[in-house]
């Protein structure tokens, strides 16, 4: 059977089923099935030598272009079924994905029907459930969720009947990610965590990396950036190991979509170029399309608007070669956007008018409500307000038909600034207030869905708990059992024993009296710190929720100058204390020893090279020289969570950039002295008086002069520094630079009991 990997973006955007495969991989899978069929029976006669022909024309359809490819699909089927049943069904399995491509749902369809047909005639057990999960990804292309959950659902069901691991696993997946289209995203991190868990159990790698992946999707799409970032570092990982380009691009490409979400473009850049580059490498023209686009956006976001037209043309050029309607498309809205923010409105016109031509000739409804948007915005920029309203009807009633809240949300935004343009106080109003409701009601469900995480979680630990009560109970009953039976055979002992008891009881009461005196006092000592930490934390939220009430005021009463720039002000400052939050949550799971390490046996020579060109390529970018020490011998193994070191050091090199003077430097030294290795970072002037040396890792502590610039941080990342290299049993400290700065310390042993 096709070991085919579910993994990352096929259009330029996190797709829900990348079974779309990859280039020459249909063919390497498709050869590397021949042999077994043959294995399972050593008796059979060797294949005839139309058999033999028609492989080669199978292996040779994967040249060929679409159409030519699947007139050579469509000729193989016109052999007998009996002769050669695993030609057939990778036929099928190919015509099905390249009618995908096409957009043709219906050619699609009757393929993925005759497939399972024709594997039920010959008792195939593994292709009619496949057969099922096709027909679900059919609807799921359609943004028809509930029909292809119910298509997913009833591949389960029949993969439970056959005891088939890796299709119950692969069930599991699709259920996951359609849920998690539907917004129902609890229910889609839980079942996601159980397809990780089959599949991690199997062994099957690459469908693991899959998994991984799309659980560290539906962890960001939660706004847990942290976890996520941790479990596609995960899929980074495995892939290095396995040595699957392909599947390391797509953690590159899907830690890029992290840090786009997170609205931090200068990191999301880097991972997207390096995915490009992968995916240069590995050939594919639709994959280094995808890479390019959203190279181009993000360029875009960035306002380098000429390279972001390089990438764009560079994409759209691939889209023609691999004739992908929907990439198509989506590149015509990026130049036409690219051309509207360059002021050329006749380009951005022509751009948005063939991309919405296309997108509407082949019924791709979201990408059509996409380029919409991006016309209604072209018509406002030529102050064709009417116009803008209009179409806009039409893309309202699209995108609430499809259940499109981030589009909704914009086009009310949109509705309300030509409303005003055009006067029409109340119809502006009616849109504002619109937006705010729609806002407000993802506001809350983002709330509710961060409050039911928290809820499993605890849910859990008091299960734990009750578990954990039942044990200790029944231990106990067992001592009073052992202790009746010991009195009962020792009976001359019972004076002895009534003392012993006695004394016992009350060794035990002054026992709990002197426990209950330190507990008040340790419960003080906590409430007095929270009390601290709250009083800190409120003033930290404070000015950012200010500014916020300033600008929310401005926009209501209609006195800001520039629009725009007051929502990306909001934007910011939400960002902000999203942040904060997120830094207090890791310091808490620290304080209540609930930080886990996963520790895992690394070659730190390997590692630190992989890391100090990423830290070199980040410092750079900023405008600061870079100098490394590695200083390590060989390979030094070391038995670390290298995510939470790599924190660590990510968070020293970030703090040292936002406060140093330009032009100045950054060094990376790292040593090994016996049973322990030896990291220090320093930097250029300003440095830190001597008094402020041992009071800077302490909570929400600012140095108020050599190194405060208002950078807008929590002061709390170097606290969450403290806290993880002491779960490392190491150390951390700083001191004075000899390059005039600053210079952290960090001391941690080979390997943490």
């Amino acid at each position: 059977m096709l070991n085919i990997c579910i993994t990352r973006r096929v259009l330029g955007f996190s797709h829900p089923l990348a079974w779309l495969q990859k280039g020459t991989l249909i063919i390497l899978l498709i050869m590397s099935v021949v042999p077994i069929v043959y294995a399972e029976n050593s008796t059979a006669a060797p294949p005839s030598e139309a058999v033999q022909t028609a492989r080669q024309q199978l292996a040779h359809a994967q040249t060929l272009n679409q159409q030519e490819a699947i007139d050579a699909y469509l000729s193989l089927l016109d052999m007998p079924v009996h002769d050669a049943p695993d030609i057939h069904f990778q036929a099928l399995e190919s015509l099905f994905f390249l009618y995908i491509r096409q957009g043709d749902y219906e050619a699609a369809k009757a393929t993925a029907n005759q497939l399972s047909t024709r594997s039920i005639q010959l008792e195939d057990a593994y292709y009619p459930v496949f057969s099922k999960l096709l027909l679900g990804y059919i609807e799921d292309q359609q943004n028809h969720f509930p029909q292809a959950e119910q298509h997913y659902r009833d591949a389960l069901e029949d993969a439970l009947a056959i005891g088939h691991n890796e299709l119950m696993a692969r069930s599991y997946e699709r259920i996951s990610s359609v849920l998690r289209r539907q917004d129902k995203y609890i229910e889609a991190l839980q079942i996601a965590q159980r397809s990780t868990n089959v599949l991690r159990d199997l062994g099957e790698d690459l469908l693991y990396l899959s998994a991984l992946q799309n659980l560290g999707i539906i962890q960001a799409i939660l706004g847990d950036y942290t976890t996520a970032l941790a479990t596609l570092t995960q899929v980074f990982e495995l892939a290095t190991k396995l040595d699957d380009r392909a599947s390391i691009a797509d953690a590159l490409y899907e830690t890029g979509e992290v840090y786009r979400k997170m609205d931090n473009f200068e990191q999301a850049l880097p991972h997207f170029q390096q995915a490009h580059t992968l995916d240069e490498q590995g050939g594919n023209k639709l994959h280094i399309g995808n890479s390019a686009m959203k190279i181009g956006y993000i360029e875009l976001e960035r306002q380098e608007y000429e390279t972001a037209l390089q990438y764009a043309r560079k994409a759209y050029r691939l889209y023609l070669e691999v004739d992908s309607k929907t990439g198509q498309a989506r590149v015509l809205n990026l130049q036409g956007l690219i051309a509207l923010k360059q002021n050329n409105l006749s380009e951005a016109q022509a751009h948005l008018a063939q991309g919405l031509a296309l997108a509407s000739q082949h019924q791709f409804e979201s990408i059509v409500v996409l380029l919409q948007i991006s016309t209604i915005k072209l018509a406002q920029a030529q102050q064709r307000h009417e116009d803008a309203i209009a179409l806009s009807d039409t893309a309202l009633a699209a995108a609430t038909s499809m259940q499109d809240k981030k589009h909704r949300l914009e086009l009310h935004a949109l509705r309300a600034i030509s409303f005003e343009a055009l006067k029409l106080h109340q119809q502006a109003l009616a849109e504002t207030q619109a937006y705010h409701t729609l806002s407000d009601a993802l506001g809350q469900n983002q709330h509710n869905l961060t409050l039911a995480a928290l809820q499993s979680k605890v849910e859990f630990m008091r299960k734990q708990q009750e578990i954990e009560s039942l044990n200790l109970d029944r231990a106990l009953h067992q001592a009073e059992l052992s202790q009746r039976e010991w009195q009962l055979r020792a009976w001359w002992l019972a004076s002895a024993a009534l003392f012993i008891l006695i004394s016992a009881l009350a060794y035990r009461q002054v026992k709990k009296r002197k426990l209950a005196a330190e507990r008040a006092t340790l419960l003080q000592e906590v409430v007095d710190k929270k009390n601290a930490m709250l009083a800190d934390v409120s003033h930290e939220i404070r000015t950012p929720l200010t500014a916020l009430q300033l600008q929310v005021e401005a926009l209501q009463f209609n006195i800001a100058q520039d629009v725009d720039a007051s929502y990306n002000t909001i934007n910011r400052k939400l960002s902000d204390i999203n942040r904060l939050i997120s830094d207090i949550h890791q310091l808490a799971m620290a304080d209540s020893q609930s930080l886990h390490l996963n520790l895992v046996q690394c070659n730190l020579t390997e590692v630190m090279v992989l890391w100090e060109q990423e830290f070199a390529q980040f410092t750079h970018g900023k405008g600061f020289d870079w100098e490394a020490r590695i200083q390590l011998t060989g390979a030094v193994t070391v038995s670390w969570d290298v995510d939470r070191i790599k924190q660590v050091l990510t968070n020293l090199i970030a703090n040292s950039t936002l406060y140093t003077d330009k032009p100045g430097k950054q060094r990376l030294t790292v040593w090994q002295q016996q049973k322990h290795i030896h990291i220090t970072l320093e930097d250029t002037a300003p440095g830190v008086a001597d008094e402020h040396l041992s009071e800077i890792f302490e909570r929400l502590f600012r140095v108020e002069k050599s190194r405060s610039r208002r950078t807008g941080g929590s002061g709390l990342g170097l606290a969450i520094c403290k806290s993880l290299i002491e779960a490392h049993q190491g150390t951390i400290y700083a001191q004075h630079s000899e390059l005039g700065g600053l210079k952290m310390v960090i001391k941690l042993p080979l390997a943490v009991n």
